[in-house]
């Protein structure tokens, strides 16, 4: 069956419009997403179960492991090799359509940046990237072992680092649907996400109580965590913390941060759980606040934990 076709009225394609308008310097990044995010879910990377009990789940919780953790996890490689092209080819096309046939980019860096996603989409295309060794790398987020191999090709390592981990998030997701349910009651008290390992791309507060909640941005995993608790260093000092965020949007969206490890994160306001599919965009549109932070000196844990593919 043909995917659905993808128009205005899907929340996902207004949002991003909605983002564009009232923020021009996203137009750029926001057509890109649009390109991109859809393929992402009508991906099917024919993933195996994860084989864990609800006992081993609460054994590994419980002793602060990741449940992916030291697990050999099963997918189709040649479906995650195929979407990285399609996603290649849907960032290239993006990029041509918004922009004039002589590549008249009014960004600094668009050129450079759309010749390295133009390289690799020939390197893929004619398969001379070996995804299958390279997908360990990927999913820890390791760029340093990835540049060997992209170096001989003339390609830009961390381009082959985020198409690789968005090609992955279609897996990730699943298994993480289906770690959720056995997981539910166990509490999880790491800024690292419990199915994946990955950093917490955004926290919530959610509800009429305001409950903070973590998400993951990898497998769109959720689970409550201490509101006054830093998630890097788990640092509980109101003293030594404290957030920003941009003018009038101090109910909506801020940044929250640690000056004990120079630590931040983002943190916006949602009655209900986003959906995962949404949490790239929530992180598109809260760029600002990245920069808030890191102006001042703060940065961005990213935890990988280790995943066996």
């Amino acid at each position: 069956m043909p995917p659905k076709p993808f128009h205005a009225a899907d929340p996902l394609i207004a949002r991003l419009r909605s983002m564009a308008r009232e923020s021009p310097a996203l137009k750029d990044a926001a057509a890109r997403y649009e390109a991109i995010l859809p393929l992402l879910r009508t991906a099917d990377l024919r993933t195996a179960a994860v084989p864990l009990t609800v006992d081993q789940v609460r054994q590994k919780l419980e002793k602060g492991v990741p449940l992916l953790h030291d697990v050999d996890l099963e997918l189709d490689v040649e479906a995650v090799q195929e979407l990285m092209l399609k996603l290649a080819r849907a960032i290239e096309a993006a990029d041509a359509k918004r922009h004039s046939p002589g590549f008249h980019f009014p960004w600094a860096g668009a050129a450079e940046a759309a010749s390295s996603v133009r390289k690799l989409r020939q390197v893929l295309e004619g398969r001379r990237l070996d995804i299958a060794a390279l997908l360990p790398h990927i999913a820890k987020n390791d760029q340093a072992s990835v540049e060997s191999a992209a170096r001989q090709l003339e390609v830009d390592a961390g381009l082959v680092v985020v198409l690789g981990q968005n090609a992955l998030r279609p897996a990730f997701q699943t298994w993480g649907r289906q770690l959720a349910p056995l997981s539910k009651g166990i509490p999880w008290n790491k800024g690292a996400c419990y199915v994946c390992g990955a950093a917490a791309m955004l926290g919530e507060l959610q509800d009429n109580d305001q409950v903070k909640h973590l998400r993951c941005g990898s497998c769109g995993a959720d689970w409550v965590f201490r509101r006054l608790q830093c998630t890097f260093c788990g640092n509980e000092d109101h003293k030594s913390q404290q957030y920003f965020f941009a003018e009038g949007q101090g109910e909506r969206a801020r940044v929250e941060v640690c000056d004990t490890c120079k630590g931040y994160l983002k943190v916006i306001a949602a009655f209900a759980p986003t959906p995962s599919e949404m949490l790239p965009v929530e992180d598109l549109a809260t760029v600002h606040l990245d920069f808030i932070a890191k102006e001042r000196g703060y940065r961005k844990s990213v935890v990988y934990s280790q995943k066996s593919i």
